[in-house]
Parts: structure tokens; C-alpha cells; sequence
């Protein structure tokens, strides 16, 4: 496959995951400040104040002035590389550049996507309230990636917007996690309910509320998200699954064995994922767990150029 096509592909998936990421996690931060409204003093402030935290958007500052500023410049701003348009945009550029190795169904469900997104009777109402917006980013994303399963030969190609997919959805539910871990160490008994809040916020970001309350029928608890987010086996958002179905997807592309590492991308993948395999989770407290998300964000940041450099993904 041309490096080209291949950079593409990548690049188209990667993001729309990133588009999707960004709508969740701005739709549950307005709705977490509403609950927090009259609890804690000024909580949607704070909250926004988080949320472009955890983002690090690579653009200039945003505004300030709680959901009605900062939620238009992170779902609809232009000037914005990371908000949710310009990513759909990029997606959509990237896409347009290789019709010929996509369906025509999956144009067809991007192209609808972008144009939803820049109805202006649709971007009248973010500032109001984001949640048309981000659900329409959301349906739109799910529409795609049925399509291109359906539609698409699971070849080299589709392997190539599996990376794109998977590697950036590992990276944003580490960062998700590290930003809320410090709240471990830093719990008090008597702030359970906000603090049952804040973590149920962090599995609706990560599409994890349902599939979270269908294994653990208790109360929402911060080391059983954590331990699900970072290594259940079947969850398609947990860490050890998107770096399961890298290595896969790898060993596909490289056309050797699962268990066969033979490239500098492929090794930093499995040890990282062996280590998900054999974590004590239990065993992390704020301080410990920092470090080990942290190392595995920086892990996850070397697969990102192994594969630029090895595949010309620019």
C-alpha cells in the first residue's frame, strides 16, 4: 500500500475518534456542572477549566466564561485544530484525497457528518446547549464505523483505520483517567456523593456508564473505574483492548503471527499490553497510578512515531 494511502486512512479515523472524544467529553461536562450547580461554588467553571485541561487543545487560548465561551470553541471553532469541527473537517479532507480505497457509503456517512455539523441552525443552539451538537457528532461517527465494518475489506486499509482508531482512543481514556487520579488520594467520606459525580462523568465520556453497571451492579466506585478502564478484556473503550486490537492489527499489516514482534512499534505494544495483562490494579494508589498512566501515555505517544516513521504517517 502507498504510504500516502496508508497516511490517510490513519489519519481519517484518528480524527473521528478524536471529533467523537471531544463531543462526549464536552456534552458530560455541561451536564456535570448542572448537577454540581448549587453543591460547590462556581462549579461550572471549574469544571471547564478541567475539561480544556485534560484536552490541551494545540490551539491559542480559549475563551473563558463557562459553557456558553468555551463550548462553541471546542465543538465548532475553526481557528480551533482540535475541536470537534476542524477534526471532522480533517477526517473529511483526508477522505476525499483516497475515494478510491473507502466505500462509497462511507463518504457518503462522513460527507453527511460534516454537513450536519455546519448547519447553522444546529451551531446557533452549542453556546444555549451543546448536546444536539455532540449527539449528532456522535450518531454520525457510529454511522461511519458500521458502514466501513460492513462495507470495507478488513485488508491492509481497514488495518490502517484500526490504528488510527484504536491508538487514539487508548491515549484519551489514559489522559482521562491521569487527570482524575489525584482525586484518589485526595478523597474525603463526606464529598461521596460529588465525588460518585465526577467519576460517573469519566465513564460517560469513555461510553462506559452501561457496560460499567452491567459488571459492577454496586455503586459507581474510582478504583473499579479504573480497573475497568485500564484492563477489562472485552470492553471496546478499556485500554487493553484498543492496544489488543493494535497489536493485531499490526501483526496484519507487517503479515506475520499475533505473537511475532518483530518491529520497534510492535514490542513497545506488547510489553505495554502485558503489562495491562498482569496489572494488580487494586494495587495503585493516586501517586502510583499517575506513574504508571503516565508511562503509558508516553508509550502510546512512541507507538504514534514508530508507525510515522516506519509508514511515512505524517
Amino acid at each position: 500500500m502507498l504510504s500516502r494511502v496508508a497516511d490517510a486512512l490513519f489519519w481519517m479515523s484518528r480524527y473521528l475518534e478524536r471529533a467523537e472524544h471531544v463531543a462526549n467529553a464536552v456534552d458530560v461536562t455541561f451536564q456535570l456542572a448542572l448537577d454540581l450547580h448549587g453543591v460547590l461554588a462556581d462549579p461550572g467553571e471549574a469544571e471547564w477549566d478541567n475539561l480544556i485541561s485534560l484536552l490541551r487543545m494545540p490551539a491559542s487560548e480559549p475563551p473563558a466564561g463557562g459553557a456558553a465561551a468555551v463550548a462553541p470553541w471546542l465543538l465548532l471553532a475553526r481557528r480551533n485544530a482540535g475541536s470537534v469541527f476542524s477534526c471532522v473537517t480533517g477526517s473529511r479532507d483526508n477522505a476525499r484525497s483516497i475515494r478510491g480505497s473507502i466505500s462509497p457509503l462511507m463518504w457518503r456517512e462522513l460527507n453527511k457528518l460534516h454537513w450536519r455539523l455546519a448547519d447553522p441552525v444546529l451551531q446557533t443552539g452549542v453556546a444555549e446547549s451543546p448536546h444536539d451538537f455532540c449527539e449528532e457528532t456522535r450518531i454520525g461517527v457510529l454511522l461511519f464505523h458500521g458502514v466501513c465494518e460492513s462495507t470495507l475489506t478488513h485488508d491492509e486499509g481497514w488495518h490502517f483505520i484500526q490504528l488510527g482508531r484504536y491508538l487514539e482512543r487508548a491515549e484519551k481514556v489514559l489522559r482521562i483517567l491521569d487527570s482524575r487520579s489525584a482525586l484518589l488520594d485526595l478523597a474525603d467520606p463526606g464529598d461521596l456523593p460529588i465525588a460518585t459525580l465526577r467519576w460517573s462523568a469519566v465513564l460517560r465520556t469513555c461510553a462506559a456508564s452501561e457496560a460499567y453497571r452491567h459488571q459492577f451492579i454496586s455503586r459507581v466506585e474510582p478504583e473499579r473505574v479504573v480497573e475497568f478502564l485500564l484492563v477489562d478484556p472485552d470492553f471496546p473503550h478499556s485500554v487493553r483492548f484498543c492496544l489488543a486490537q493494535i497489536a493485531a492489527s499490526l501483526a496484519e499489516i507487517a503479515g506475520r503471527l499475533p505473537d511475532r514482534c518483530d518491529d520497534d512499534a510492535s514490542r513497545t505494544v506488547g510489553r505495554l499490553l502485558a503489562d495491562l495483562v498482569y496489572l494488580d490494579a487494586g494495587s495503585l494508589d493516586g501517586g502510583r497510578l499517575h506513574a504508571f498512566l503516565a508511562d503509558a501515555l508516553a508509550r502510546c505517544g512512541r507507538v504514534g512515531a514508530l508507525l510515522q516513521r516506519h509508514y511515512a504517517l505524517v
